[in-house]
Parts: structure tokens; sequence; C-alpha cells
């Protein structure tokens, strides 16, 4: 098939990691041929029209869902102190995304089906072959950014019995459509819900509220119940902390063990809280106390009936999967009532309308609702296999001599960072840690297959492939394959970094200068895994209270600072960091440049 067309830049993904690196993108070198592919019909990844569903809310309150550069004002109907309506989140996306001018760049329903390097005498970059309506058609960029994220494939979980269960069985990726066909059947009144995560506990108030009986079931070998919390809570007498800036102000990152933690100098207090016996003795009571009080004060303790949803882990082990109380009434009361009933029990199969749980026993069930999560790997088929370790993505196809040279970095990196946190040494990990990384994990009743094991996402800066960039090619970058607490900051952040990596003008230089990138990527890769055991840190780079750190790193790699309290010491360590703290960094930075090179370099 001859190649139709030829850009400059394509960016797989119209959802907040997508749209920020094309702005980012654009704000450096705006004649940039610019395309985004996206397979949805509507902009916003997640939050794509299409995807919606009624009474869907953010888990952020006002002044947490938005990019930096680009607040959600008061237009959009939303007051301070509210959650944010899906609707309006894709609504802000568009609006976003049109003040950028990057909207009119967009090819929706447009599926990147899959993607190969390209090194010839003609062209030096990537050919992909894209899915529309009308057919498939060729396209090459000298420079692609993949920004499908880790929520557009949802996971399948296959049951055994499911071909005679005779009832509707519904993925929450599909609550829009066929989850809300469950809702409003009268005959379905009792609806089996199965996963731990947010969109398990969406899910149950949704059917819950609407009249319906719901049995709740959570893996007994899974991460367990996730951490989910009120929007406020009072920490003895430090008093009462807005939980999403708790996490975002400096002396909170301190107690958290952090490879990257002595970025902003803080060197000395780290060691103390976390290589000496005081320190962490110290370090040991706030997260005792954290966790504590978050559980009571978000009336996880006040029913025997809510013993089964209180998490596996502290709040030290856990990570990005925490989440937030955001309904109009009490979800807890549908489980102190009766009306949602929690088993902590593994699925055993399926039979006509019944399900049947490892212990024996069986639930009368008119639906079946699976909150299994979603793929990690990306949405695009890369087609030289052989190419999977150098990109560093989630595979099937290392090689045996790839996946040794990994494993021996992987074995050093537990080494070097035991060696550096022994406290991290001595965490425990969910039952099914050594299944995570599995085909299908989430299957049930299938004991005697046999699953291969995907390598994790390997990446340098969780950002660009570490094989690529060793060998000084910068045409390939992926965003949104990383989880942290800001997000939409870092999503900001890496836009401009994206920008100046592809295009040599990073204060660091990961193709030439950087003494090992592999083991950069190891340490970084199992950092996540080894310290927080009940995230997903070995399958991706998903770490929680060591953001700020993190976008410290970015920062110093384009040359700027990451301290942005205007010098003072206390707010520095005690004030959160908020959107406006990063607002202008593209500009900031164009600006140092000029200062170096006596003009724009773009």
């Amino acid at each position: 098939m001859a190649i139709e067309e030829q850009v400059d830049l394509v960016v797989v993904g119209a959802g907040f990691s997508g749209l920020a690196a094309a702005k980012g993108y654009l704000q450096c070198a705006p004649e940039t041929r610019l395309v985004v592919l996206d397979n949805n019909s509507s902009i916003g990844g997640t939050w794509a029209k299409e995807r919606l569903y009624e009474g869907l809310r953010s888990n952020n309150l006002k002044g947490m869902l938005e990019m930096p550069d680009y607040p959600l004002h008061d237009g959009f109907g939303v007051k301070q102190g509210e959650h944010i309506p899906g609707s309006v989140v894709h609504d802000y996306l568009v609006e976003y995304a049109k003040h950028w001018d990057i909207y009119e760049r967009i090819r929706f329903e447009s599926k990147t089906l899959d993607a190969e390097k390209v090194d010839d005498a003609d062209h030096d970059g990537w050919r992909l072959t894209v899915s529309r309506p009308g057919g498939e058609y060729k396209l090459f960029t000298k420079k692609l950014i993949v920004a499908t994220g880790l929520t557009s494939q949802p996971q399948a979980m296959h049951v055994k019995g499911q071909e005679s269960y005779n009832a509707p069985m519904v993925n929450t990726a599909r609550m829009a459509n066929e989850g809300a066909e469950v809702l409003k059947d009268p005959d379905v009144k009792r609806v089996t819900i199965i996963g731990s995560g947010k969109s398990a506990y969406d899910a149950v108030y949704t059917y819950a509220s609407a009249g319906k009986q719901v049995d709740w079931v959570i893996r007994k070998d899974g991460h367990g119940p996730t951490w989910i919390s009120v929007t406020h809570v009072v920490l003895g007498p430090l008093g009462k902390f807005w939980v999403e800036w708790l996490v975002t102000r400096r002396i909170i990152a301190w107690m958290s063990p952090c490879l990257w933690g002595d970025v902003d100098g803080s060197g000395w207090w780290r060691y103390f809280l976390h290589r000496t016996w005081l320190g962490r003795k110290i370090s040991d009571a706030f997260w005792w106390k954290l966790t504590g009080d978050t559980l009571e004060q978000s009336g996880f303790n006040n029913d025997p009936k809510l013993r089964a949803l209180h998490p596996d882990s502290s709040m030290f082990e856990m990570a990005t999967s925490f989440a937030i109380l955001n309904y109009p009434t009490d979800i807890l009361d549908f489980v102190r009532n009766g009306q949602a009933k929690v088993h902590r029990e593994n699925v055993s199969h399926l039979s006509d309308h019944a399900v049947h749980l490892a212990d024996g026993s069986t639930l009368e069930s008119d639906a079946f609702v699976a909150s299994t999560g979603w793929l990690f790997g990306p949405a695009v088929d890369f087609k030289d296999k052989h190419l999977h370790s150098d990109l560093g993505i989630p595979s099937l196809d290392y090689t045996t001599e790839q996946k040794a040279f990994w494993s021996a970095l992987d074995e050093k990196a537990d080494a070097e960072i035991f060696r550096r946190f022994p406290k991290l040494a001595t965490l425990k990990y969910p039952p099914c840690a050594e299944e995570d990384m599995k085909e299908n994990p989430f299957d049930e009743g299938d004991a005697g297959v046999v699953r291969e094991e995907y390598q994790p996402w390997r990446l340098y800066r969780s950002l660009v492939p570490p094989g690529l960039a060793a060998k000084g090619d910068r045409s390939l970058a992926f965003a949104g394959f990383s989880a942290n607490i800001t997000g939409h900051i870092r999503n900001e952040i890496s836009g401009v970094w994206i920008y100046a990596y592809m295009n040599d003008l990073l204060s660091i230089d990961p193709c030439h200068d950087v003494e090992d990138v592999y083991w950069d990527v190891a340490m970084l890769q199992r950092f996540c895994f080894r310290r927080y055991p009940y995230g997903f840190g070995r399958r991706f780079q998903d770490f929680f209270f060591d953001a700020i750190p993190w976008n410290d790193v970015l920062l110093r790699d384009l040359g700027l600072s990451g301290k942005r309290k205007g010098g003072s010491w206390w707010r520095e360590c005690f004030e959160p960091y908020k959107m406006g703290d990063y607002r202008g960094i593209a500009e900031e930075w164009l600006g140092r440049r000029k200062g170096v090179d006596g003009k724009k370099t773009c």
C-alpha cells in the first residue's frame, strides 16, 4: 500500500496526555505539520463523549482536574469544592484543544493499527497503518508520540461457564451503553459486580442507587479493595487537609523513601527519616497515623460490614489506585443497610443466572459487571518484534537474551534499592503479585492453563524508549504510560520535555552523556514495584508520594528549577504545589533558550 501522506509529527491519542504533548510541541514549533489520530468519534480518551454515562464524575474537586496553562474557568458551571461531571471534563478538553490550535488537527475514528520503523534513503521515521471508516491507509511521520495511555483498552475477563450464564455480562468500560441497558432493565433485580478499584465503586453506586440489589465480589487473592477517602482529612494537631493537595507538599514527600528525592536539596532530611533509627520511627508513626485517620474519617470503622472494604495494605504501600468518595450520597450506606453485600472470595464459575464462588456459595444474578482494569500496553502494534526490548514496551516477544539482559539489571537494581532503603525489603506483596504480568490475569476458573508473562514498561524518564535513546534515535516518545498524583502537571511538563528531547535541546542528553540509560530505566521501574507493592509498579512506572520530586527531575532536564515558591523555604516545605505553580512552563523554557542562543530555538 503506497504512502498517502507525510507529516512531521503524529500523536496517537486525543486524551489528556496526547493533547498536552501536541500543545507542548506546537508551542515550541508552531510550523510543525502535526496530526493527532484517535480511535474515538470525539475528543477526550477516557472522557470521550461516547464513554460517558449518567452520574459519572471526576475524583477531583475543581482546581485539580485541569491543565496548568488552561484553568477550568467559571463558565463551565462547576463551583469551588465540587467534583467535575464527566460531561464538563469532555467539554473542557474540547475547549482546550481549540484554544491551542489542536482540534482541527485531530482525525477522529482513525485507529492506528501498527507502526513500523523506516530507515532508508528516502525516509527516516515511522510508517503507520491507519484504519478509518473508508478503509486503511499509510501515513509516514518523521516523529511519533504514542499517547493512548493506560486506560484505553479494557482488560477482558473470562469465567468458566460464562456461555451458560444466560444474562448480560458487561465490562465497566462499557457503562455508557451496555451498562445503561442493564440499569434500565426492570428484569435485572440483582447485579453481581466483581472488582476492587474505583470503577467497581462507581458501578456499585450506579446500580444500588437505582434500587438494584448488588453482590460485590472482591477477589480473595487480588490486590484487595482500593484506598478511597473523603476529600478532606484531619491529621491531629496539624489540622484539616484537602487530600489531593496533602501529597503535593514537600514535607509529605520527605516521608516517602525516594530514589530522586535529593534533587530538591532535601538529602539530609531524607537521610535522617529513612536511614536512621529515630527517623524511621518518626516516618513509621506518620504512616500509621495517616492510615488510621483516613479509614476512620472516611467512615470505614463504624459498621462491621465495612471491614470487608478495608484495604489489604497501609497507605504507605499503595500507589495511584487511591480514589475519592465523590458520590452525591454515602455509598457506604448501601453496604451498611445490606443492599450491597461484599464477598471477599474468588469466582469459581457461572451457570444459568448464577455466580458460584470458590467457597461453595452461590449468588443469584441477573447481570454480571466486571471491573477488571485495563491492558497496560500501547494500543499500537509495533511490527518489528525484535525492537520491543529497545522500545521498552510490554511484550511477549522478548528473546531469551533480552530477557536475561533485563533480568540481570532488575536483580542488581533490587539490591541497590534495598541497600538504600532497608524498609522496602520488608514490605508485603499482594497474593496475586506473581500473576500480575500474565496474560489475562483476571481470568477465573482456568487453574490448569499456563499463561505467558509480559515484560513491563521500561521507559527513560517514563517517556522515551531506552534502546532507541541509547542509539541516538530521537524519533519516538510515549506519553501517559506512567501514573502519579500530579498527572496533568506531569503532562504539561512532559509535552515540552518531549519536544526538547526530540530536537536535542535537553540540558542532559540520554543519547550520549547519560552514563547508562538502561540502568536508569531499571532503577526507576524496580523502585516503583518495590516502593509501592500494592500499586502497579511491576507493570508500569506508578508512584504517588514522589510526584513533586519527579516534576523537579523533568524540569531540571529542561534547565529549569523545580523550586517554584518564590525562594521562601517555609512555602517550599509546607505549601502544596498547585497547577498555577507550573503555569507558563513552555514560555519559561523558550525564554531560557532565547537567552542561551540569542534567539528562540524552535
